[in-house]
């Protein structure tokens, strides 16, 4: 049988956690400042001996059973209290601390480091979720923290408590100055002007500290009345931004450097590059020509990011895409194609089944290409114990650095959470972005694809199918679920490529399947019901709700029990297998039993996917002994029983006339066929039992059908030997 790995949305399950005993009470005994001290040394030390240079550091994913919102308050709005007025398992809203970084951070999982408040109180703090691009991913000490309606929790040890920041806009660095640090904590500036403060921001560009540096040059910039004087720091952190990948703050910044002088010309550049890295082509367009217009002799880098984001333009216009060079560009430490998104043939719109919907903006014919997308976020991580974790990591580092993504993310459906969302989410509340890890977290679960490098090498039989990385397509999640869908994804690195698998009309609703159907349409919908919460009502589930439950309980039955005697006795295996003709006959008489339990009012038009593999198996037995007549009937089966009505009913080869076309099945098998590698697999059996038996015509249609789903399945190859035998 063929097996591969499939792309599929991800479902994910949570158990609620344990009260602690202490919940609700401010704890009467708890470790001294000595103990907390020494511990924290000890953890660093440990740390120091075993960190590996460079590595990457664990991440802490939300358990939604425990899902909390984030603060949407000012921390000026906050009142301010004490350490030791802090309850265990308590979110304190309303509440706020204002806090000193006393020690270095031990970093693991977060950045937990020794904090004191202005009364004298110490206390650990955890900073979870921050990105490499933010100093509270580490915050030093010396620092001062305000941390907004703050969560105590109980550390695992007796006595041994800590502030749990899950959300990173729930923490806030203060600047030395702000008003809003309390007496105690102030220690004045560190630097006396903005050429000191610009002079450091240089120091740790030099050492590649860019996080500092932006610190620095926002330091410096607050130092400066004079536009004039600010530009060119402007400048300078417009490409610290970039390297950091902080487009939005780079896109900006770059903007405010402009004087109205010709070297503006280098502002337009690194807007332009900024937008180029936000996917806003069309900006990024227009940025470099405003470039090239100021500098009209032109420079080589501005030339051929202007050439670049030309193709990216034509590609989002046209859906001109070069797959197979796409594919050739693919290596292990290069899966981000350069590529622009085509969705022009969909619109979003509300569905009649869950929510929005996507809908075609022309008629589409099967095969035709209904749109490309280019990855939101898709982090090179295929490893199946790592994939989950990257992406989330990935989307709150993303939302946090560039907000502007927010509008794009945050509209997807996170699932269910116990409290209400709000409208802040994505808004900038004390100059950083209302980040909720938990909605994050949701969205991810509900929305992410999972995916092979490419669709294309993940069908071929030697390809190692459990290397999947988790990716998020923000369009392609609008897109409902559909047993029996009328479109087929594909990848080829962090490209999407979705191909129409019959025709559609305009305004037609899309639909792809979330994950693999199963056979039966019970056990199939307990999946849909677990994972995201919906009963799929598409014509194969309704059509199949109609069979009684008796019938549908014996069709199990017989199911299993063929499938059990069939894995006992595989048709296909290293070189030939040869299968007794006794066991044939045995596979045959079960198949025939377990047909007659789909009743023909119900299953006439409709797939009977529990018959897909019995009949592969015995087209393997017989193919293995050259029984070509038997292939032609048992791969025509697999054809039916996947729905495609538009082949002979009558399997006799030698009743088989030339009118019958297998390019047919795609345009007249009607609205519920699934379309699926396997039966690309059968229609090349079914050619090389036809050449074989003499029907060279047949064979070639069949060859030609074959390729034509090929690349429905793949999103661009018709090499269909990539199969194998």
């Amino acid at each position: 049988m063929f097996k591969m790995a499939v792309d599929a949305k991800q479902k994910t399950i949570t158990s609620a956690p344990q009260k602690s005993s202490l919940a609700g009470t401010i704890p009467t005994k708890k470790l001294t400042k000595e103990q907390l001290f020494k511990t924290h040394e000890g953890h660093i030390k440990k740390q120091n001996a075993s960190q590996t240079p460079n590595g990457p550091r664990a991440v802490k994913q939300p358990n939604l059973a425990e899902a909390y919102p984030a603060s949407t308050e000012s921390i000026r709005d906050l009142e301010i209290i004490p350490l030791s007025d802090l309850s265990v398992e308590t979110h304190h809203r309303g509440k706020g601390l204002i806090v000193k970084v006393v020690s270095p951070p031990y970093l693991g999982a977060g950045a937990v480091s020794i904090v004191e408040d202005q009364w004298g109180n110490v206390d650990k703090l955890a900073i979870y979720n921050q990105g490499d691009s933010a100093i509270l991913s580490g915050v030093p000490e010396g620092c001062i923290v305000a941390v907004k309606e703050p969560y105590y929790v109980q550390n695992g040890a007796e006595n041994d408590f800590m502030i749990c920041v899950d959300h990173p806009s729930d923490v806030i660095l203060l600047r030395f100055t702000d008003s809003v640090i309390p007496e105690p904590l102030r220690l004045g500036p560190l630097l006396k002007s903005a050429g000191e403060w610009r002079t450091a921001g240089d120091q740790a560009f030099l050492q590649r500290d860019f996080p500092t540096a932006v610190f620095c040059y926002t330091e410096a910039l607050e130092g400066l009345g004079d536009h004039s004087a600010k530009a060119p720091i402007y400048t300078k952190r417009a490409g610290v931004n970039l390297l950091l990948g902080r487009y939005d703050a780079a896109k900006s910044d770059s903007l405010a450097s402009r004087t109205g002088a010709s070297t503006d010309w280098k502002a337009y550049y690194n807007a332009g590059r900024a937008a180029y890295g936000l996917c806003e082509y069309a900006t990024s367009k227009s940025y470099f020509e405003e470039a090239l217009k100021l500098n009209d002799k032109g420079t080589a880098s501005v030339q051929k990011e202007y050439e670049r984001v030309l193709a990216r333009v034509e590609e989002e216009e046209t859906g001109n895409y070069d797959f197979a060079a796409m594919h050739a560009s693919l290596s292990p430490t290069s899966v981000h194609i350069d590529a622009g998104s085509f969705l022009h043939n969909t619109r979003v719109a509300d569905s009649g089944f869950h929510g929005r919907g996507l809908f075609a903006t022309r008629p589409l014919k099967a095969g035709d290409l209904v749109y490309v997308e280019k990855a939101t976020l898709m982090p090179n991580q295929y490893d199946p114990a790592r994939a989950s974790a990257a992406l989330y990591t990935l989307m709150v580092r993303q939302l946090c650095d560039n907000p502007s993504l927010a509008d794009t993310m945050l509209r997807l459906y996170p699932g269910h959470l116990p409290y209400d969302r709000t409208v802040a989410e994505g808004s900038m509340v004390d100059g950083v972005p209302v980040v909720d890890v938990f909605v994050i977290e949701g969205i991810r679960t509900k929305n992410c694809f999972s995916s092979p490098l490419s669709t294309y090498d993940d069908t071929k039989p030697t390809y190692n199918s459990v290397c999947m990385a988790k990716g998020l397509w923000a369009h392609s999640s609008l897109m409902d679920h559909s047993c029996v869908p009328n479109t087929m994804r594909s990848f080829v690195g962090d490209m999407l490529i979705c191909r129409a698998t019959r025709d559609v009309q305009e305004g037609e609703e899309l639909f792809q399947q979330y994950v693999p159907v199963k056979t039966l349409v019970d056990v199939r919908n307990k999946e849909f019901e677990e994972g995201w919460g919906f009963e799929c009502r598409c014509g194969l589930c309704e059509g199949e709700r109609k069979s009684s439950e008796e019938r549908l309980k014996k069709r199990k039955e017989a199911m299993l029990a063929l499938e059990k005697f069939l894995d006992r006795k595989p048709s296909i295996g290293k070189g030939t297998t040869i299968v007794p003709n006794a066991t044939i006959r045995t596979a045959d008489k079960m198949m025939r039993q377990l047909e007659e339990l789909h009743e023909t009012e119900v299953y006439e038009n409709l797939p009977r996917l529990t018959l897909v593999y019995p009949c592969n198996w015995l087209v393997d037995a017989h193919r293995a002994k050259k029984q070509w007549g038997k292939v032609v009937k048992y791969s025509l089966k697999v054809l039916r029983n996947f729905g495609f009505n538009a082949v002979p009913r009558d399997e006799d080869p030698a009743k088989l006339t030339v009118d019958w076309d297998p390019r047919d099945i795609y345009t007249r098998s009607g609205e519920v066929s699934l379309m699926a590698v396997h039966v690309v697999a059968s229609l090349r059996r079914l050619a090389e039992a036809y050449a074989a038996l003499g029907h060279q015509e047949l064979a070639e249609r069949c060859v030609e059908a074959a390729k034509f789903g090929y690349t429905m399945v793949t999103g661009f190859s018709e090499d269909v030997d990539a199969l194998g035998q």
